[in-house]
């Protein structure tokens, strides 16, 4: 069933109707205390998936009130979700919190178009595109909680009976006490230390957050989520996106069957360099060259070619018509990016195995792994038309992603680099002091996800007097800038924080 759509009333008054306005409205005030609640100052605690969680609940209170039933993708959608935004408490890195927010975003509205709309024959460039209309269209509803409401106004004078008497009144009154009784509270806590601490005792706000210091930053995000849930909300309940999506499969073959087949001679000669130098280590590399300096040198560039590859098999297979040569070719191709993507991993683990593991090194070999997959979808497309590609990326790389991000990869890389970094005896010499900080200056910066292991080796090693470890351990102290007496605020209790402050002061005991 499709959304219900926006009403006009009667002549005698133009305004446009939204039949959900009581829900919207109210709705969208309590998400937004929810939201400030959850996340002001707070971009990584524990009541992140809470807040995860509180969005989704209210998006499916929204279905609910259109009368459209939830599709059984989203319970995938809604379980995956809900993991980005609890493995964003359980780490520190500011990269995989990052990557969790993007991801939670693109999912999410992912979520809404595909319970809205017939998206079926949708790929990943119209989600892409819908989802940045959504977004950048619903600013011109800025003023509709006014106009909404004014319109709500008009309509129960002439429906006096749905509240009866003068209930209509009072259901007025609420909706316009509820902003300002916010705004006033804020102002009576700062006004007087009595009331404010009546107010901290029912409340226990002082738990959460040093309430009279933040007055005007918790106003303004309260509004801030308020008015862009109630545009988004509105927005969504048009529906105006245009759902078919027309085959544009008309292109002559003989035009892609030309081309292709001249990137594949190329492809062929290039693959047999790969297999005779690389991996077999028949050849001879150009003078001055190393292995590790020759698998670093064109990784990027041979990466970047295996998504063109993957991008040009998409694009031949939704421009031209059906051809069996073509086909051919276009396997070909694959077979080919499958050889470039085994020589950038090992090109990369050439190169990590001289000079250690950094996040990007490791993220790189992981998106090879991605790319691997995604390739294998649209391998399957080729001789498939009809194979659910948009769906199968999505599948794939939320589950990939969120096995990388709970593994925890700066964990990893201290552990790998930890274990193969050794100091030379002479410990007095210039080269001893350029060696140590050359290879420890990672570790210096790492997540407190590495905590563990750095404190662990630290004492197995005898570290613990070095610089590095020292900078490492003082990192530590500053980044947990909430900490008091030993433990964390409740909204903001981040495991991975936790675990790297009880290691720190274990040491410091000992």
């Amino acid at each position: 069933m499709e959304p219900i759509k926006e009403e006009v009333l009667p002549k005698d008054n133009q305004e446009k109707k939204n039949p959900l306005f009581p829900f919207i409205g109210i709705g969208s005030l309590i998400y937004a205390a929810f939201y400030t609640f959850c996340l002001y100052k707070n971009s990584s605690g524990i009541t992140y998936p809470f807040f995860v969680g509180g969005t989704c609940l209210f998006f499916f209170f929204y279905l609910k009130k259109s009368g459209i039933t939830a599709k059984k993708f989203s319970l995938f959608l809604t379980a995956s979700l809900i993991l980005l935004g609890l493995n964003t408490c359980l780490t520190d890195s500011y990269v995989l919190i990052t990557y969790n927010k993007l991801g939670i975003f693109f999912l999410f509205f992912y979520m809404v178009l595909h319970n809205l709309y017939k998206d079926k024959d949708w790929n990943i460039p119209k989600y892409l595109g819908s989802i940045i209309t959504l977004v950048f269209t619903s600013l011109v509803f800025l003023f509709r909680p006014f106009t909404d409401f004014y319109a709500f106004l008009n309509e129960q004078k002439k429906q006096n009976h749905r509240f009866g008497g003068k209930g209509k009144y009072v259901f007025s009154g609420v909706l316009i006490a509820i902003p300002l009784l916010f705004v006033i509270l804020l102002f009576l806590y700062e006004a007087d230390a009595v009331f404010s601490n009546l107010f901290d005792q029912i409340i226990f706000f002082h738990i959460y957050v040093d309430f009279s210091d933040h007055i005007w930053g918790i106003t303004f995000l309260f509004l801030f989520i308020f008015f862009a849930s109630y545009c988004i909300t509105t927005r969504i309940s048009i529906h105006d996106l245009k759902e078919e999506v027309a085959d544009k499969r008309t292109a002559e073959p003989v035009t892609g069957i030309t081309f292709t087949a001249l990137i594949s001679l190329v492809y062929l000669v290039f693959c047999y360099i790969q297999v005779v130098y690389l991996f077999g280590g028949f050849g001879t590399l150009p003078e001055g060259y190393t292995y590790a300096s020759y698998a670093r040198e064109g990784f990027f560039q041979l990466v970047f070619v295996c998504f063109i590859n993957l991008a040009l098999i998409l694009i031949c297979m939704r421009r031209f018509r059906e051809n069996r040569i073509l086909k051919g070719i276009l396997t070909f191709i694959s077979i080919c990016t499958y050889i470039m993507i085994a020589s950038s991993a090992y090109r990369m683990i050439l190169y990590i195995q001289t000079y250690y593991l950094t996040f990007l090194r490791l993220f790189v070999l992981w998106m090879l792994l991605v790319l691997s997959m995604l390739m294998a979808g649209a391998l399957v497309m080729i001789y498939r038309g009809s194979f659910p590609l948009t769906r199968y990326y999505v599948i794939t790389i939320t589950i990939l992603y969120l096995a990388f991000s709970f593994s925890r990869p700066d964990y990893w890389i201290a552990k790998y680099n930890l274990s193969h970094i050794y100091l030379p005896e002479e410990t007095t010499t210039e080269y001893q002091y350029r060696y140590g900080y050359d290879d420890f200056y990672y570790l210096m910066h790492l997540s407190d996800d590495a905590a563990p292991v750095i404190f662990a080796n630290a004492e197995k090693l005898d570290y613990k007097e070095e610089n590095w470890f020292l900078i490492y351990a003082d990192n530590i102290k500053e980044e947990i800038s909430e900490w008091e007496e030993g433990k964390p605020s409740i909204r903001s209790w981040n495991l991975s924080r936790w675990m790297a402050m009880k290691l720190l002061s274990s040491h410091l005991t000992h």
